[in-house]
């Protein structure tokens, strides 16, 4: 049997000091609590929270609209108030879950007052952007990002032309580059870092999922928005080229790569090559760039999302192509011969330092 070490044995006493006194200076429900423990006192906190629900929902509310939308606003707004007084594992599973059930309570009291699609989505987009803000926990606000995005998308395509949807996408995915490329500087400040990252991978999911939506679904998508026209796909995936063509130069200025030089114009060449060759697929495109900003930052969740929907959208791409099968498995012989041969001459001519060429 090998031997193995521990730290302790391994570690002078005085290497471990630091980590003891971060420990210590955790709350105590902190420190040491075994997995499990928090599986089950989340576990405990949602069922607490779903009998609430129903026991509210039983004799409360009484079928009335006005009892509905104060009940969910009062509970929301307890929840708040519990999530900051206390971060513990049982009180912020309930927090959460009593959060999400007052949310409903009172979206159902709107569409039940007003019997009106489009004032219960806006009442939804406002209450998550205040709830985005005000509601101290990563995964609710993860959920109010994504809520109010796709609310506020609704509704320009519903009340507003098609064109103006697409632009509202295009601007979210901005959004999200930019706090990728500002990420550092953004979470040296106390507020805002809470905020960037559920804020980020919020907007990224629901830009891969209106693409998802209108590339497989299109039938879908047509049905529901059918009162009003639709931009070609090709608009979208160059105003998405934009964005990621913007996110490749501030990350070679970034990296000291050179933009401006031979390295530079492969890149964007490579980039807007890939746009124009699948211009009725904007996600490609769009994956591409959550696939650059990932590994610019090191986080393996953005590059594990970037590469299933850049295969999710290639084989949509695929499907698209109006050829026969012969053509299309040519084509796809030919892309990636050329992809390899384009990988080569990388790695010829801009070789990695400490690297032979």
């Amino acid at each position: 049997m090998a031997f193995e070490p521990s730290l302790r044995e391994v570690l002078q006493p005085k290497a471990l000091q630091p980590a003891r006194d971060v420990l210590l200076s955790l709350p105590e429900h902190q420190r040491g609590t075994l997995w499990f423990v928090n599986v089950l006192s989340g576990l405990g906190a949602w069922v607490a929270s779903l009998f609430l629900m129903i026991f509210l929902g039983i004799f409360f509310l009484g079928g009335s609209n006005i009892n509905a939308i104060v009940t969910g606003l009062l509970i929301t707004a307890g929840a708040v108030m519990l999530r900051r007084a206390n971060s513990h594992g049982f009180i912020t599973q309930l927090a959460l879950s009593a959060g999400l059930a007052g949310q409903g309570f009172f979206l159902v009291g709107v569409e039940g007052l007003w019997g009106n699609e489009t004032a219960t989505i806006f009442a939804a987009f406002v209450l998550q952007f205040v709830l985005l803000f005000v509601y101290p926990d990563t995964l609710q606000r993860f959920l109010s990002t994504l809520f109010a995005s796709l609310s506020l998308l609704y509704l320009l395509r519903v009340h507003a032309p098609a064109v103006v949807a697409d632009v509202a996408l295009v601007a979210l995915t901005t959004i999200a580059h930019v706090l990728l490329l500002q990420q550092g500087r953004l979470q040296s400040r106390d507020w805002e870092a809470r905020l960037v990252t559920p804020t980020l991978f919020g907007l990224i999911t629901t830009l891969f999922g209106v693409l998802l939506l209108r590339t497989w679904f299109h039938g879908f998508y047509q049905d529901v928005f059918r009162k009003g026209g639709e931009t070609p796909m090709g608009v979208l995936t160059l105003g998405l080229a934009a964005v990621t063509l913007y996110s490749a130069w501030r990350v070679m200025e970034e990296t000291q790569a050179g933009p401006g030089g031979a390295a530079g114009v492969t890149a964007f060449a490579a980039l807007a090559l890939t746009a124009l060759l699948t211009l009725n697929t904007p996600g490609v495109i769009a994956a591409l760039g959550v696939l650059m900003l990932g590994f610019h930052r090191r986080n393996a969740v953005l590059l594990g999302l970037a590469v299933l929907f850049i295969l999710v959208f290639g084989v949509s791409y695929y499907y698209d192509l109006k050829m026969s099968l012969l053509a299309k498995s040519l084509a796809l012989l030919g892309s990636g011969l050329l992809m390899l041969g384009l990988r080569l001459f990388i790695a010829r001519r801009f070789p990695v330092a400490g690297e032979a060429p």
